[in-house]
């Protein structure tokens, strides 16, 4: 189960980093990332507020960042950043890229709490891709705070990789404890695994990646078919499935 544990951990790891101001170390670096050149149709000042509204074919691009969005608001009283309407935000850097596409992003810096929000229609989507392997994660909302440390996604949730899928209503991440929970709408998780194909479902899933200890707890119920088994399997034959 260490690989499964790892594949939960290692996206909401990096995802501070899904959101436009997530490498900045201080306000400063903040400030100085989304005061940046920005294009717009129209550029709106607010003095009296001190906000700055950008509105129409939003666009922000550096060697390692790029957001498009309808919209984008800066309220420097606030210290509060607001990015709506078609949002994608990506960054590349060293081989790896971090991307998310969303009705709305919005970051609260003096509040130190965020969040990514899908539309009726479309949930949000954040993707992790390294040379090796694509982690996606769907949810209708994504919830960030404690200096991007604790990580909540809500609604519908779904986790993939190449080989490995996790459904729930909620999934947490804590970064300092590596603790990660699935909960609610009875979990479950299925994939492929080099021990072969397997599901497991239960009212929660827990992976502590600190010791490599994965749970799942009530009513839990699953299979495992061994990786000889498999072609058995695939042709309605459960000869070699481990019912627990």
């Amino acid at each position: 189960m260490k690989r499964k544990i790892a594949l939960l951990a290692l996206f909401f790891a990096f995802a501070p980093a899904l959101t436009f101001a997530q490498s900045a170390n201080n306000d400063a670096e903040l400030s100085a990332l989304l005061g940046g050149l920005v294009k717009s149709d129209s550029w709106i000042i607010r003095k009296d507020k001190a906000e700055e509204e950008f509105i129409g074919n939003v666009k922000y691009e550096n060697e390692i960042y790029k957001i498009s969005a309808d919209r984008a608001l800066s309220q420097r009283k606030l210290n509060a950043y607001t990015i709506s309407g078609n949002v994608q935000a990506s960054r590349k850097q060293d081989g790896e890229e971090i991307s998310l596409k969303a009705n709305k992003v919005f970051f609260n810096a003096k509040k130190d709490y965020g969040y990514a929000q899908g539309s009726k229609s479309k949930q949000a989507q954040a993707r992790f891709s390294t040379p090796n392997n694509t982690f996606n994660l769907y949810a209708d909302k994504i919830n960030f705070g404690k200096k991007f440390t604790s990580f909540e996604a809500e609604g519908d949730c779904e986790l993939n990789d190449m080989n490995n899928t996790l459904y729930a209503g909620k999934m947490t991440y804590d970064t300092q404890s590596e603790l990660f929970t699935a909960s609610e709408k009875r979990p479950v998780l299925f994939g492929y695994t080099e021990d072969g194909d397997y599901a497991l479902q239960g009212d929660k899933i827990t992976a502590d990646n600190k010791n490599g200890t994965y749970k799942a707890s009530g009513r839990v119920t699953g299979w495992l078919v061994p990786a000889e088994d498999i072609s058995k399997y695939t042709q309605g034959q459960k000869d070699g499935a481990q019912i627990f």
